[in-house]
């Protein structure tokens, strides 16, 4: 099986990424979804009730997101790493795509995302 994905920043109304992914199941009926190019490497960790975002590229970024909670992530840099909160406004997650809306907090600055993630499995059949 080929799986799709397309990762697109609501926000800027930007593709970050779209291609190929590889799909796993995690812990407690999770499922990992893992994809990369030339600059990025991503990982969501996709539950019903949260999420947890990995990427890497310059930075490292860890974020744990889950509905109307405040909840912890951080960014690894060459500087070190610097702690944040998160608080998830939207959450919606189904098998075809995942829409996350977040803030990321530090002290009195406040950054928001927008992402989803659409999820498109198809079934490929070799020809011989």
């Amino acid at each position: 099986m080929t799986n799709q994905v397309h990762l697109f920043d609501k926000i800027s109304n930007q593709t970050l990424y779209k291609g190929e992914a590889i799909i796993d199941f995690c812990a407690n009926e999770g499922l990992l979804v893992s994809f990369s190019n030339d600059t990025h490497r991503f990982e969501w960790r996709i539950w019903k009730k949260g999420l947890v975002i990995r990427s890497e590229s310059d930075v490292l970024v860890n974020l744990t997101l889950r509905l109307n909670s405040q909840t912890k992530g951080h960014i690894e840099t060459e500087f070190g790493q610097i702690d944040l909160d998160c608080h998830t406004s939207h959450y919606d997650v189904d098998e075809n795509h995942i829409e996350v809306k977040y803030s990321l907090i530090q002290g009195n600055e406040e950054q928001k995302f927008h992402f989803v993630l659409y999820i498109n499995k198809e079934d490929t059949y070799a020809v011989n």
